[in-house]
């Protein structure tokens, strides 16, 4: 059972409708401020028929604010500003051209972002999975326009789809000019958005009235507004103790709320035995329900106010009975004050037995003790009741645990970089302790490699909450300055996430990182919540600090130093569905707005205690007229890829796959995009990315290449800059050798050699071109590869 809106109850008595106060509850409004927080206005109307404000009440803390609300207080956000539908063709038999159409709902949100909500055929409330998305015939519409407003007014937001993923851009109403968004962009006034009419339901609720049973059980009696007559009706009513709501008029005798304290005492009468002898004295009391119906009669020892058992018959009390010569009467009065207030008392009148006149009376106390008036003797009437009004309100208690504060301690890198080129870094616990850093350039390369790469690493522990989905998300960033004295070669470093010793996310610093490079690394995953609670999550980074790769940097060594600060650390556990609905119900004073009471409850009426923080309940499914998502993708992550376009088996164009993870975990890949991620991207021949920055050190080789060059044609060193040695041979004629020098003739039987002259050069270079002349010419020459 949900319940929401206003619940009024004005408990004025019979006199409601007339106007005895300067300003009348006409009705209480459920609002929220612009950060979310949901309030309640109370509306006043005052003798004139003038309609104000007379104040707000913040239904999250209970504190009353006396006049109008804030100005920026509206409708409550559901969490979309308007909604998209787009129409969709699917190829069902795969005979490649499209058989059915298919509708997604989209929700847009106030940050421009566009969330995939729903994806159905002709039944809402059924979801649909396209069986292979294809172009409709008369053409698939990419872009779609919404109206929405800001500070400044309308504007149009034109939203691109590019396999499933939105991007906008704002235009002013011409469609041309770009739009700058000032302010909170939200839904037009009057429907802006999508055109919505201002009546989109056929009844629009209008008001709840509180009243009461006759056994004084709350109800809210719900009246609706028919927007195509603008008739009022009674729609039903709903016990707020129990959550039930039943259609049309509430029960007979249902009537304002209040301590019904409907008593009438009767006069003094007598219990008389059989042989006429009285054995006491009685007075009848009489309990009414607040329908006016009688509930109960009692009969009350008139000196101690105790119920009476009778003895005998009880009727008008023989004369004489009382005293000798006197009857007596007792009535209740009250002894009313100058302020107003008064005490009941009882009244025992001294009548004649012959005449029946009245001569004299004594005053008792209700416990029978003599009693002395003080003020004015008066009929006693039943106390005002209190005018109160009632708002019952749906929230929710989101649990606060879910961010708690990871613990990052320093642990050996080696595990997460086992290769002879790593040097592990000591105290680097100062760095996960928001310290700096500084690694020094290295001087020499470790024993027999080429090279050496700063390693350190540390795990992460947080502890869990008491609800989640069972997956958590972790964040890892620090900043990064490469302080020389060369620039990096190659890959200089990467931050990698694991889970145990398995990695599950990397990213790379710049390839060749030049000296004076200063940027962010940040690296995040969603991991299981239980590895996060058990410290099993663990991050490493791998900086280089000398490389004299062979065929890799020229010129050689290159040594970096690096400078290592403002490290940050995250775990956020998800704790989707984790909120638990209750209701909280705020009494006020209808007549000055003061807050009596505020109670908390479940639907089903038992009491409540808040334990997260309580708020507003997020609507699910982008608003209440479409079901839930049954899984939407919770998360995006970045996958860097390789890809060989030249088939030598080394990677030279890098990509990036992003992958949606849903809130059961699940993987799927959203599409491959260029580095910048500008456009898509198709990989010609995707291979795992070059060694080095991820893995072991990269192994390299010498290919031995030759071509035979006929008349008029000619081979350029330039083509192939891992160029070790050539030679050319002129057989049956002549050739023409160019190089820095200019150029010069390769005579018939004559051969020329250049290759590098130690191991570790980096590669030959030219100018160096060969062509053939009168004859055949051979061009034998070996080139650096990685292996």
């Amino acid at each position: 059972m949900a319940v929401g809106g206003n619940f009024t109850n004005c408990n004025c008595g019979p006199d409601a409708q007339t106007c005895e106060s300067p300003t009348q509850p006409v009705a209480t409004v459920g609002l929220c401020l612009a950060d979310g927080t949901p309030i309640a206005v109370t509306i006043v109307r005052d003798c004139a028929g003038t309609i104000t404000s007379e104040g707000w009440i913040n239904l999250v803390t209970g504190q009353l604010t006396a006049g109008p609300p804030p100005a920026d207080a509206g409708a409550c956000d559901a969490g979309c500003v308007d909604t998209l539908c787009r129409q969709l063709c699917d190829d069902t038999d795969g005979d490649g051209q499209p058989d059915a159409t298919y509708s997604q709902l989209w929700c847009i949100k106030a940050d421009g972002t566009a969330e995939l909500v729903l994806t159905y055929q002709d039944d809402p409330s059924t979801p649909y999975t396209p069986v292979a998305p294809v172009d409709c015939t008369y053409g698939c519409a990419e872009t779609e326009t919404l109206t929405l407003c800001d500070a400044s007014g309308p504007f149009l937001r034109r939203y691109t789809w590019l396999q499933d993923v939105a991007t906008f851009q704002d235009f002013a109403l011409d469609g041309s000019t770009l739009h700058v968004v000032t302010g909170t962009v939200g839904a037009c006034a009057g429907g802006g958005g999508s055109g919505a009419a201002p009546c989109a339901e056929q009844t629009t609720p209008a008001a709840t009235l509180g009243l009461c049973l006759a056994d004084g059980t709350p109800i809210a009696v719900v009246i609706t507004r028919d927007c195509a007559t603008d008739t009022v009706t009674q729609d039903g009513w709903i016990n707020l103790l129990t959550g039930m709501f039943s259609m049309g008029a509430p029960p007979a005798g249902a009537a304002a709320c209040g301590d019904s304290r409907a008593f009438e005492l009767a006069g003094l009468l007598c219990d008389v035995l059989p042989d006429g002898t009285v054995a006491g004295l009685v007075l009848v009391e009489y309990e009414y329900n607040a329908d006016g119906s009688l509930a109960s009669v009692r009969l009350v020892d008139p000196a101690t106010g105790s119920t009476y058992t009778l003895q005998g018959e009880l009727g008008v009390c023989p004369g004489g009975t009382i005293t000798a010569g006197a009857d007596l009467d007792l009535i209740v009065l009250c002894d009313v004050q100058a302020d107003g207030t008064s005490t009941p008392f009882l009244r025992d009148y001294r009548r004649d037995p012959d005449t029946g006149l009245i001569n004299g009376h004594t005053d008792y106390g209700l416990d029978g003790t003599l009693y002395t008036v003080t003020g004015t003797v008066g009929q006693c009437t039943p106390d005002a009741e209190p005018c109160r009004n009632t708002n019952a309100f749906l929230l929710c208690d989101a649990p606060t645990d879910g961010t708690p504060t990871p613990t990052v301690t320093d642990t050996n890198p080696t595990p997460y970089y086992p290769y002879a080129t790593g040097a592990p870094v000591a105290g680097a616990q100062t760095l996960w302790d928001s310290g700096a850093l500084n690694l020094p350039a290295g001087t020499a390369p470790q024993p027999g490699t080429p090279g050496k790469v700063n390693i350190l690493a540390a795990t992460i522990q947080a502890a869990r909450p008491v609800c989640d989905t069972g997956t958590a998300h972790v964040a890892v960033s620090l900043n990064v300055l490469q302080q020389g004295p060369d620039d990096g070669c190659a890959g200089t470093g990467h931050l990698r996430l694991f889970n145990g010793t398995t990695q599950t996310s990397l990213v790379l610093l710049p390839a060749n990182t030049p000296a004076g490079y200063f940027g962010t690394v940040t690296v995040e995953a969603d991991v299981p919540a239980a590895d996060l609670a058990a410290g099993n999550i663990a991050f490493a980074l791998a900086l280089d600090a000398y490389d004299d790769t062979p065929g890799t940097c020229s010129p050689s060594p290159r040594r970096t130093g690096w400078q290592l600060s403002a490290f940050t650390a995250t775990a956020t556990y998800d704790q989707a569905g984790c909120d638990t609905q209750f209701l909280r119900t705020v009494t006020t004073d209808c007549e000055t707005g003061a807050v009596v009471s505020v109670a908390d409850s479940t639907l089903d009426g038992a009491p409540y205690t808040v334990s997260g923080e309580a708020g507003q309940c997020s609507a699910a499914g982008g608003g209440s007229c479409c079901p839930d998502t049954p899984c939407p993708a919770q998360n995006i992550i970045e996958a860097c890829r390789c890809d060989d376009t030249d088939a030598d088996g080394v990677s030279d164009v890098d990509y990036v796959e992003l992958l949606a993870v849903d809130c059961a975990g699940a993987i799927t890949s959203l599409g491959t995009y260029t580095a910048d991620l500008s456009a898509p991207y198709t990989p010609v021949a995707p291979v795992d990315c070059d060694g080095g920055a991820a893995g072991a050190d990269p192994a390299f080789g010498v290919q031995a290449r030759r071509v035979e060059l006929a008349v008029g044609a000619a081979w350029d060193a330039a083509a192939w800059p891992t160029l070790q040695s050539v030679t050319a041979v002129a057989y049956d004629g002549t050739g023409t050798v160019t190089t820095v020098d200019g150029p010069s003739t390769l005579r018939g039987g004559e051969t020329v050699t250049w290759s590098v002259e130690r191991d570790d050069d980096a590669r030959l270079t030219g100018p160096l071109t060969i062509a053939a002349a009168t004859g055949t010419v051979t061009v034998t020459f070996t080139i650096g590869v990685m292996l």
